[in-house]
């Protein structure tokens, strides 16, 4: 269903003919460990909404119909989930977008990297405060989180850096999944920065599962 190979090259892979929460469920198991997200859900239902009901701080609260900026899901965890696997089994005119890590190194300063490295964001959630730096590393293979609604720059690297990525986002043109029904989209978050397009005149309802590598 899924080559492995693929996804560790592109950091994307489409997969057509998945129909159904089971069969969303069983193409994340045969890639990686499920993770709950905090709220103990294995998969979530995103239900697109004008965000007066969304948890305080959220994407979906303080964007509602709009279009949402690119991020990294589960920036606040201490190593973010590596895999996202999104499901749409209905049409929406609504995209989802990405900007991989490669696309950014292309167009930043050759010492991006070193603000990287120096940079302290501040995380803050509804759970709490705590510090992180924008890039981790774990069983040898290196990552990006960024959330520009929940990370705020600790020190003068870290606005370097914001200024610079943010930059650099604004510069590629990104790539679109477009969704005409029973599709799902596995990313690698440690890779890609993904977002979405606006949302007009639809009940757009989204399926998504975080998994360990």
């Amino acid at each position: 269903m899924l080559d492995l190979g693929d996804l560790e090259h592109n950091g994307v892979v489409i997969i057509d003919n998945i129909s159904s929460r089971a069969e969303l469920k069983r193409l994340a198991k045969s890639i990686g460990e499920i993770r709950p997200h905090p709220n103990g859900e294995n998969i979530a239902t995103l239900k697109s909404s004008d965000g007066r009901s969304s948890l305080p701080g959220t994407l979906s609260n303080i964007y509602g119909l709009s279009a949402f900026p690119f991020h990294t899901d589960t920036a606040f965890w201490g190593i973010p989930a590596r895999y996202v696997v999104m499901g749409m089994f209905s049409k929406s005119q609504c995209t989802t977008n990405y900007i991989s890590l490669s696309d950014i190194t292309r167009v930043v300063s050759n010492d991006f990297r070193a603000k990287a490295e120096k940079s302290i964001y501040l995380v803050e959630t509804f759970e709490g405060c705590k510090y992180t730096s924008p890039i981790f590393c774990q069983n040898g293979v290196s990552g990006i989180r960024f959330d520009p609604n929940i990370m705020k720059p600790a020190n003068v690297h870290a606005e370097r850096f914001h200024s610079e990525l943010l930059e650099a986002l604004r510069s590629i043109e990104p790539r679109k999944i477009h969704w005409d029904g029973n599709k799902a989209v596995v990313f690698d978050n440690w890779k890609n920065l993904h977002g979405r397009s606006a949302v007009n005149n639809e009940r757009r309802e989204i399926f998504r599962i975080y998994l360990e590598s």
